[in-house]
């Protein structure tokens, strides 16, 4: 269970057994005697979000899967339902910005009289704590829904735990700075409802909100209503948010497992493995079992607007701030990044799709996309990663073949697909460090860079030869190369001798005329005394 309090009422509905600590005090934790779909419609009517385990912890499924769906809605026409959503907006950043006041007081606090008694960094804390001060720093809070403030809270909580993990090493990535105060003109406008009247209405043309009331959906609402009518799904949250001018709602919801289990379509049967290369030229490359390659190009959104971005741009820069011209030029640019957007996002979801209807087993590589990013010299190179969105597919493509049943095989980070000829293992070199055909140094033949990969991901791990210190890479036996002609003590070393940049003659020809020059120097001084 998620927590104590539903663990007791489940216990007390299925006449389980309430786990205990050492101390004896109550767990989330309740074992139940016989088969579980004996109590499952008493659990479920509690919850859906619970994990079910036998009694040596082993893992079994529950069931249900947490999914996701967002559906773009239109601004209300009236002006008081309008001006409802903007105060929601500002109460989440009302609510985030007093809890990092309050937080940096206490650290104040805190250096200056170690005996200080903190509010402790979790979400229950900060909101007790925000409830009793509510009346006097924000005497219109009743205006808005409590989930706005909550909202602000939670984000909070969050920053506050990834700056903790960034700085004490237990969070990978780029280092997370201290939570900063939101500003409404940099903010991406959100609020996230958890609780209250979230409903998707049967005519599937309306979402309700708390306090705020029903928005009209801009597309139909079926795939998720008619789930949850059923009651095969459970609504979990709702995050109504602002984007390019638009209001965008995001549902999280629990679906039962066999209502997004997914066949393939008729008439198309599944291989049994495929390899699939990432890159720029082109966006896939997949090579299957049956010697098949299939390449997806790279639409390159971005690039493709680049010209008409910048001439809008530049429009815009010639506008009055709060003009006509200046909100019409907006638009535009607007526009042109919402198509970038939806371009690239639905080519991964068709690649990916392809992918777990027509194969058993996917290999894709681990990429490394910071150290891609920057590895790239030209801002142009950069900026082409970050377009290609690379790092969006292995998610998607991981919750799809999950329901589709097709396994996911992640390649080592530093196995170098795009080194080793698939043919005979010899080591491929190119004329750039991005050129697209490359030599073998063994055979002489000339492959192409994607295809190569592709190859060489769909065999591994039986294609890769380790080498001595487990990396994956053909070894190449003989002495290193710099060395003395392959002794033993350049292989016991392992180390390369370095040329001289100045050979000896004229580094000893140059310490001369130094010490010629320094004795030149002395003498003046020797007469003046």
């Amino acid at each position: 269970m998620s927590t104590t309090r539903q663990a007791q009422t489940v216990a007390q509905a299925t006449g389980g057994q309430l786990l205990t600590t050492e101390e004896g005090k109550p767990t989330n934790r309740v074992r139940l005697d016989g088969d579980f779909e004996s109590h499952r419609a008493a659990v479920e009517a509690v919850t859906v979000l619970f994990q079910l385990a036998t009694d040596d912890g082993t893992p079994v499924p529950s069931g249900w899967v947490l999914r996701g769906a967002t559906f773009e809605v239109e601004w209300p026409r009236e002006p008081g339902q309008a001006r409802k959503i903007r105060s929601h907006f500002g109460a989440r950043r009302f609510a985030r910005n007093w809890a990092l006041a309050t937080v940096k007081a206490n650290l104040e606090a805190k250096a200056k009289d170690p005996g200080h008694v903190m509010v402790p960094w979790t979400l229950a804390a900060l909101r007790k704590r925000w409830n009793q001060v509510k009346h006097e720093v924000a005497p219109w809070w009743a205006e808005n829904s409590k989930e706005a403030y909550a909202s602000g809270i939670a984000d909070l909580v969050v920053a506050l735990s990834n700056w903790k993990a960034s700085k004490e090493g237990r969070r990978k990535g780029r280092r997370v700075g201290f939570p900063r105060f939101e500003s409404k003109h940099r903010t991406r406008n959100r609020v996230r409802f958890t609780t209250g009247a979230l409903r998707l209405e049967p005519d599937r043309r309306h979402i309700t909100l708390p306090v705020i009331g029903s928005l009209r959906s801009k597309e139909n609402t079926r795939r998720l209503e008619r789930h949850v009518a059923k009651g095969n799904a459970w609504l979990l949250s709702m995050t109504l948010s602002e984007r390019w001018g638009r209001l965008f709602v995001s549902i999280s919801y629990a679906v039962r497992t066999r209502i997004v289990a997914r066949t393939p379509p008729l008439g198309v049967g599944k291989r049994d493995r495929a390899g699939v290369d990432l890159g720029l030229r082109t966006y896939a490359t997949v090579a299957d079992s049956d010697g098949l390659v299939t390449e997806f190009p790279n639409p390159a959104p971005l690039r493709a607007t680049l010209v008409e971005r910048r001439r809008v741009a530049r429009q815009m820069s010639r506008r009055i701030p709060g003009s006509r011209g200046h909100r019409a030029a907006r638009a535009k640019l607007a526009r042109l990044d919402r198509r970038a957007v939806h371009l690239r996002r639905e080519h991964v979801h068709q690649c990916t799709r392809f992918l777990v209807d027509h194969y058993h087993e996917v290999h894709i590589e681990d990429l490394d996309l910071a150290a891609m990013r920057r590895s790239m010299g030209r801002r142009a190179f950069r900026r082409a990663v970050g377009d290609a969105a690379l790092g969006a597919f292995r998610p998607v493509l991981a919750y799809k073949a999950e329901d589709g049943g097709t396994r996911v095989v992640v390649a080592d980070r530093f196995f170098a697909s795009s080194r080793v000829h698939h043919s005979c293992g010899g080591v491929l070199v190119g004329s750039t460090k991005l050129a697209k055909t490359l030599t073998c140094r063994a055979c002489g033949r000339s492959v192409d860079r994607d295809r190569n990969a592709a190859l060489n991901l769909r065999d591994w791990p039986g294609h890769a030869s380790p080498g001595p210190v487990g990396a994956s890479a053909p070894f190449v036996p003989g002495p290193p190369r710099g060395g003395t002609g392959g002794g033993s003590d350049d292989r016991g070393t392992g180390r390369r001798t370095r040329q001289r940049k100045t050979p000896v003659s004229e580094a000893a020809a140059g310490e001369a005329r130094t010490k010629a020059r320094a004795k030149r120097a002395e003498e003046p001084r020797k007469r003046c005394n």
